[in-house]
Order: C-alpha cells, then sequence, then structure tokens
C-alpha cells in the first residue's frame, strides 16, 4: 500500500473539515461543505460524497468491500494495511494496495482487557511531530483523522458529525452498525471524548485549532434542536442501529490471527527483497 506521508503537506494552511457519521449530520445543510477539503470517517461517503475517508474497518465501510455497493474511486482511502491483509481476499488486497494509502498505530504494549479499546496507538508524540507511517489512535477513527489532517497542512480543522455522545438514543446519522463492545454507549462516547481531547491539545502545540460545527441553535438543548429540526427538514427523528458484539469464537480468532501473521510476513519478505534488490 501507498505510504501515508505522500498525503502530508498536501493543503498548507488550509481548513479540513472531518466529517463523522454522528446524529447531528442528519440535520446538517450538506451544502456547506461543497468545495472543502474533507475527510469522511468510515461511512461518511453515504451521506456526502467526501473528498478522502479514513477507517479502521475496511470489511464493514469500503464500499469496494461491501456487496452490492458501486466502487468510489474519487474517494482517496486511508487505512491500516493490516487490517486490509486480515479482512479482505487477495484480489482486494491487490486492489487496495494499488489505490489506498496505508498508516499503523502500533507503538506502545497495551495492558486494557479484552473488550477495553487499545492503547498501543495511544502516542501524542505522533500528533505532536509527523510520524512517517503511524498516526495516533485510541477510541475513535476521528482521532486519526485529525493527526492526518495536520500532516496533511491543516491550520484550522473542522468536526461535524463528530459528537462524542447520543442525541434522543440515536448513534448516527444513518442506520449502521455500533460496536461498544460489552460496554454501554455512555462509556464509550466518554472514552471517545477524552481522546479527541488530548488530541487537540496536542495539536494546539503545532498551531493547529480544532473547532466542532453543529446544526444547533441551543448549546443545552441539542436534543431538543434536533427533533425540532427533524419535524422541519423531513428527516427520520429516530434510527435503530445495530450493535455488533465482539462474538468470536476461539477458532475465528485463532484464523484471523494466523491471516494477520502470514501478512506480516509477507510485507516484511517484500520490504527485505527491495532493500536488497532480490526483486
Amino acid at each position: 500500500m501507498r505510504f501515508i506521508s505522500e498525503l502530508y503537506d498536501r493543503h498548507p494552511g488550509s481548513d479540513i473539515y472531518i466529517v463523522g457519521t454522528g446524529t447531528s449530520l442528519r440535520v446538517f445543510p450538506l451544502e456547506l461543505l461543497e468545495g472543502k477539503i474533507t475527510i469522511g470517517l468510515n461511512q461518511a461517503w453515504k451521506v456526502f460524497e467526501t473528498r478522502y475517508a479514513i477507517t479502521m474497518m475496511p470489511r464493514l465501510n469500503i464500499p469496494e468491500f461491501i456487496e452490492g455497493e458501486p466502487p468510489r474511486p474519487d474517494i482517496t482511502w486511508v487505512t491500516k494495511p493490516s487490517k486490509i491483509g486480515a479482512q479482505c481476499t487477495p484480489e482486494e488486497v491487490a486492489y487496495a494496495d494499488q489505490r489506498f494509502f496505508g498508516f499503523e498505530n502500533d507503538g506502545k504494549a497495551s495492558l486494557t482487557g479484552l473488550d477495553e479499546p487499545s492503547e498501543t496507538g495511544r502516542v501524542l508524540d505522533w500528533v505532536r511531530k509527523p510520524h512517517p507511517e503511524k498516526l495516533y489512535l485510541w477510541t475513535s477513527i476521528s482521532q486519526s483523522a485529525m493527526n492526518l489532517a495536520a500532516n496533511m497542512g491543516a491550520r484550522n480543522i473542522v468536526l461535524i458529525g463528530c459528537d462524542n455522545g447520543a442525541i434522543g438514543e440515536n448513534h448516527h446519522a444513518h442506520d449502521q452498525h455500533t460496536m461498544w463492545k460489552g460496554e454501554s454507549p455512555d462509556v464509550r462516547y466518554l472514552q471517545y471524548y477524552e481522546g479527541v481531547a488530548e488530541v487537540r491539545s496536542a495539536l494546539r502545540t503545532r498551531g493547529v485549532n480544532v473547532v466542532t460545527m453543529n446544526p444547533f441553535v441551543k448549546i443545552d438543548g441539542a436534543a431538543m434542536d434536533f427533533a425540532r429540526l427533524c419535524a422541519e427538514t423531513g428527516n427520520p427523528a429516530f434510527i435503530h442501529n445495530r450493535d455488533i458484539p465482539r462474538g468470536t469464537t476461539l477458532m475465528q480468532d485463532n484464523a484471523r490471527y494466523l491471516k494477520l501473521t502470514r501478512y506480516i510476513v509477507e510485507k516484511n519478505f517484500r520490504h527485505f527483497a527491495r532493500k536488497f534488490g532480490l526483486r
């Protein structure tokens, strides 16, 4: 896969908009994003034609890998090569190698439990100074997108649809999965917020501003204004999302780890071969 550093400094001094799929996006005036530099999170492309996109779950979120979805070659995707290797077919891996940009987030040992977010990518040094291969990632892909936007040259990062919380028991702008991994949404959302807040703080040392934009005109009454906007715009006031439990068997876990191990071995061999001119 192409190195993520190829995207660095593409948009120096710019405003970059990170578009999540939080509930507020359902009533956000998307025409405000026309002509803007956007990084979509996961399935944001279903709501808005984003320019760049980033995900940790390619099988769930990249249209080329979703049955029945037409390909979207207009989107520049950023994802983890190890996730592609573990989740996708050889043909899909080849497709990603040619078109996508890869990052990793293995930086330190994580001592968290099985169903807790791994802290291996919770490395603020990567935020304070661009790393050629790695992006901060702890609890939400929005954190990696913030890191990426700064590395692309953003002076101002604007978060849209990155709610870090539910609105009227809604979790997303459209029908999609959730992954609470055995914990309540409120706990996970607080972890999302903590990660975003510490990335914001680290970016401030680089002179990068982080703000959030939402369509609500009452800061302490988002749920009330959301319901009103839904009625005014004809949007549904509630969309049920599907929680995806961890739910894998030991055999499935072993198969996944074997596939990942094979990918890592093959990747290291290709690097060795290129370095010593063996092919």
